[in-house]
């Protein structure tokens, strides 16, 4: 069973050519998964939809995972059969069939202009100012998510231009301008905090954000930072994490007319249908504006 594991990673990574973060999602869910169908003794030809199934409920039950993460897992576990299937070890599919859980629908909540500001006063007092005031406007100003902004490296940087180039989902490669003072915030994190931290471990690195020995940032420790200033200037904020700031890059610009195809390539979805979720968020500011000011509302 765990090498027809391999054997499928292998695939997604060498003939999709699927991302290293990916590809460590893959495999923390079948492996999950191999785990409870090992403890019920079947082996990957005896698997049927029902136990399938039996793994998700005890993922939403017994793991009390979100209906999200079990169907991020049922996906994984779909592409695993679906790659058997074409490989001619097993007869059919048991997993093409089932359906994910439904979704809760809620709109993410952008962070206003006046608390971003409130973060960049607060991350002053950080031990590491330079580098969080860089990366929370960086992150705001361009829409990266926190994997784009930890594999960034100093050659991605145009300054010249004030854009960048870095890779997103699939390896897919795209430019985004980033802001004025975001420009500054980089540069007095270059040549101040970054370069004493290369000096003082005595190394060289060509990422461009760093952890205090020198080597990349993981986005483990981005994820910490963002969530702390979100929690302290938006307490009540849902999905305090870093992508909270990519949620307000693209609503402030939706609600200040930006055409919905540009924030698209910015933000580097593949389809539009996923950029549309904040023309939701568009057109309820929109009905609460009109309700509570409109005298017919």
């Amino acid at each position: 069973m765990r090498f027809l594991k391999d054997a499928f990673l292998d695939y997604l990574a060498i003939e999709r050519g699927l991302s290293e973060n990916t590809l460590e999602s893959y495999n923390r869910d079948l492996s999950l998964f191999f785990s409870f169908i090992e403890s019920a003794g079947l082996e990957v030809a005896e698997i049927n939809s029902d136990d399938i199934r039996s793994f998700l409920y005890w993922l939403a039950g017994g793991k009390s995972l979100s209906e999200r993460s079990v169907n991020r897992m049922l996906s994984s576990i779909r592409g695993f059969f679906k790659f058997l299937a074409r490989e001619g070890e097993i007869r059919s599919n048991p997993a093409s069939n089932l359906q994910g859980l439904k979704l809760p629908h809620y709109l993410p909540k952008a962070i206003t202009l006046d608390h971003i500001e409130e973060m960049l006063v607060l991350a002053k007092s950080s031990r590491a100012a330079q580098r969080d005031k860089a990366m929370i406007d960086l992150l705001y100003s361009s829409g990266l998510r926190v994997s784009e902004l930890t594999g960034l490296e100093l050659g991605d940087i145009n300054f010249p231009g004030r854009f960048l180039r870095c890779k997103g989902k699939g390896g897919k490669e795209r430019v985004v301008p980033f802001g004025k003072r975001a420009e500054g915030l980089l540069k007095e994190y270059i040549d101040g905090e970054r370069q004493a931290i290369l000096s003082k471990a005595g190394r060289q690195s060509s990422f461009l954000f760093l952890n205090r020995s020198g080597g990349k940032i993981s986005r483990q420790t981005v994820w910490k930072v963002i969530k702390y200033y979100i929690s302290v200037v938006e307490p009540n904020t849902v999905g305090k994490g870093p992508h909270a700031l990519r949620h307000s890059f693209a609503t402030h610009l939706l609600n200040r007319g930006a055409d919905v195809r540009i924030v698209q390539e910015l933000l580097g979805h593949s389809n539009v249908t996923t950029t549309q979720i904040y023309t939701h968020i568009k057109e309820s500011s929109l009905k609460e504006m009109h309700r509570r000011f409109h005298p017919r509302s």
